[in-house]
């Protein structure tokens, strides 16, 4: 009866430790993916709040404002890229929503249309 018992005992701890390597079956949630300049206002790759390309929008990117700044593109007066500050520079919009009718073949969506 002993040889059963410890026969029996090893089999559920060889199931157990199957068990909770494998887990209950249930896939995992994937971590959000490390992208600082993905957010909700983004349609397209296109940051809809302030007309940019997501991935090089200054305002939302930290990474890519510190690449601006390190690379002497900051606009202090108002915080952004200076290549992007469409205060001091309006032709700058209509450069980036230009970049995206070309390559999306229609202009950008508008700020805020979800």
């Amino acid at each position: 009866m002993r040889s059963i018992n410890k026969t029996g005992n090893a089999v559920v701890i060889i199931a157990a430790a199957l068990f909770a390597a494998a887990g209950c079956g249930q896939q995992a949630t994937p971590a959000p993916k490390a992208a600082e300049h993905q957010h909700e206002h983004s349609i397209n790759g296109w940051c809809t709040e302030h007309e940019l390309p997501e991935e090089i929008c200054s305002l939302c990117n930290k990474k890519y404002a510190e690449e601006c700044k390190k690379a002497g593109d900051w606009c202090k007066e108002h915080d952004r890229a200076e290549s992007q500050c469409f205060v001091c520079d309006p032709a700058a919009k209509e450069k980036f929503a230009a970049q995206y009718k070309a390559q999306h073949g229609q202009d950008p969506p508008k700020p805020h249309q979800h």
